[in-house]
């Protein structure tokens, strides 16, 4: 793909960090069934962020399709690993659109993005600590688990979340999430931007460029989109913007863009 010029590709992209009880106004656009799941978390800052997250959904696709935050139906497709379509890629059945979308929750915080046209993925995962010899086995690839090593204990943790969310998001991206094998998604965490080779039945992409997006210093996140396509990303948080670690994308990103007026609460 080196000099060839990739078609661009619109991802909306929105952070936030809950805090408290859910919002009303969050909870007021959600389905039965969310507001359901969001009353059912014992810390109540997990039932505000994932209200909140899921009303971003409604309020940003609705946007773009025409319709209501509260009229949208959310499906899945089928899981293309086992069939099962309670964890398959999330879409939205009503009304008609093309845009395609991925959420991510780990405490408090939360993710959105979405894309017109384009499978996309993303994770957050707050950084704690993880028996990387028990776990390292079943998640990291040779080079992977070579590069962990190499480092000091203090930045290990970090690093290992690191690819955690890379791989979440691109196996996320791909619709088969839980089922995929992850020790064969390398995603290369000494680059600050890696090309992924992974493929799932049902989606047409192949490869993945996927990077790291900048939020609070307690996590890690990442943004998986075909690499196919020149990503433009619309970044806002509730109360701030979401940064980019690659110098050279955060140039070109509208850092200075004001969050949607929806997003503003905190």
């Amino acid at each position: 793909m080196t000099g060839v010029p990739r078609p661009g590709l619109r991802v909306l992209v929105r952070y936030g960090r809950a805090a408290g009880e859910p919002d009303p106004r969050d909870l007021a656009v959600l389905s039965p069934q969310e507001r359901r799941q969001a009353g059912r978390f014992r810390q109540p800052h997990r039932g505000a962020a994932y209200a909140a997250a899921h009303a971003t959904a409604r309020r940003c696709l609705a946007e773009r399709t025409g319709g209501t935050p509260e009229g949208l139906h959310f499906g899945r497709l089928a899981c293309p690993g086992c069939g099962d379509p309670d964890h398959g890629r999330p879409v939205v059945e009503h009304p008609a659109t093309t845009w395609e979308s991925s959420l991510s929750r780990s405490g408090a915080h939360w993710l959105f993005v979405a894309a017109d046209g384009a499978p996309v993925g993303v994770d957050i995962e707050r950084i704690r600590p993880v028996d990387l010899g028990v776990l390292g086995r079943t998640v990291l690839s040779g080079a992977e688990a070579a590069y962990l090593a190499g480092l000091a204990p203090e930045p290990r943790q970090g690093a290992f979340m690191r690819c955690w969310t890379r791989k979440e998001a691109v196996v996320k991206a791909t619709g088969i999430g839980i089922e995929a094998d992850l020790r064969s998604v390398e995603v290369r965490p000494w680059q600050d931007t890696a090309v992924v080779a992974h493929q799932a039945v049902g989606c047409a992409v192949t490869h993945w460029t996927v990077r790291d997006l900048s939020v609070p210093p307690d996590c890690r996140a990442a943004l998986a989109v075909p690499a196919d396509r020149e990503p433009h990303l619309d970044l806002a948080s509730r109360g701030g913007t979401v940064l980019l670690l690659d110098p050279a994308l955060r140039d070109r990103a509208p850092l200075d863009a004001p969050p949607h007026p929806a997003l503003t609460r905190t």
